[in-house]
């Protein structure tokens, strides 16, 4: 009777490593051929270009967690800027003007402003909601998840509350979504709507493979109950894909 040959068959145990883990067992695998070439000889491609594209995708790893550092501050900024602006026209703008042109309409609707109870012409606006709320309330977009691979989940709150709760008039928030591209400056730039918000949260569908690296373009959008189309919407936010 013959003898039993176990068959040998190589595995690269690399498909459940973390993105770290698996650069280094992959470097370690390169660098064991590059020290032994007498074993696999003529091994393509070589080691030492196998090295080479290591080093490169470390490289993107390292840019990568730059380019979010940045996008968190520049995140952070439209944001602070947002409110700077909301405070000076709700805030100060506003009652200076109303000191200034104390009853007269046609002065308000000259610069511009929306009066309590009356449609000001330019913002289809739901007849239980005020004008000073349709102008001065907008979803903002406080902060997107990264933790999970090729999914961004949105937090969404009203950037006069502070809260999740939808403000009195509106029927619920709209999430509209650019990969790449030039920055958008209206929700209507951006295609179809990528669903609606709960609760304040929004977690998209996944995102293809080879989009990872690529930045996504995030606004969202207040609809109304009364009208159901859209009456506000967010300053922009941005995450990358990874």
């Amino acid at each position: 009777m013959g003898k039993l040959v176990k068959e040998l068959i190589l595995t690269a145990n690399i498909s459940e490593l973390t993105e770290v883990e698996k650069l280094n067992k992959e470097t370690a695998i390169a660098n064991a051929h590059a020290a032994n070439p007498t074993v696999v000889p003529g091994l393509t491609p070589t080691p030492s270009s196998v090295l080479t594209l290591i080093n490169t995708q470390n490289g993107y790893y390292t840019q990568r967690e730059t380019l979010r550092e940045q996008l968190k501050q520049v995140t952070k900024l439209i944001h602070t800027g947002d409110e700077n602006l909301n405070n000076i026209f709700v805030n100060q703008w506003r009652s200076q003007t109303q000191t200034a042109i104390g009853s007269d309409e046609s002065k308000a609707k000259l610069l511009g402003w929306g009066i309590k109870n009356i449609d000001s012409g330019h913002t289809p606006t739901d007849a239980t909601v005020s004008k000073e709320i349709v102008l001065a309330s907008l979803p903002v977009i406080i902060k997107i998840d990264l933790n999970s691979h090729l999914l961004h989940i949105l937090h969404i709150r009203n950037n006069i509350t502070g809260k999740r709760k939808l403000p009195a008039g509106i029927l619920r928030i709209e999430i509209y979504g650019q990969i790449g591209g030039t920055l958008p400056t209206d929700y209507s730039l951006m295609g179809r709507s990528l669903g609606q918000a709960s609760r304040g949260k929004f977690t998209t569908t996944q995102y293809p493979l080879a989009d990872v690296g690529k930045v996504v373009y995030y606004i969202a959008v207040y609809i109304s109950k009364k009208t159901k189309q859209p009456i506000a919407q967010s300053p922009v936010a941005s995450a990358i894909i990874n």
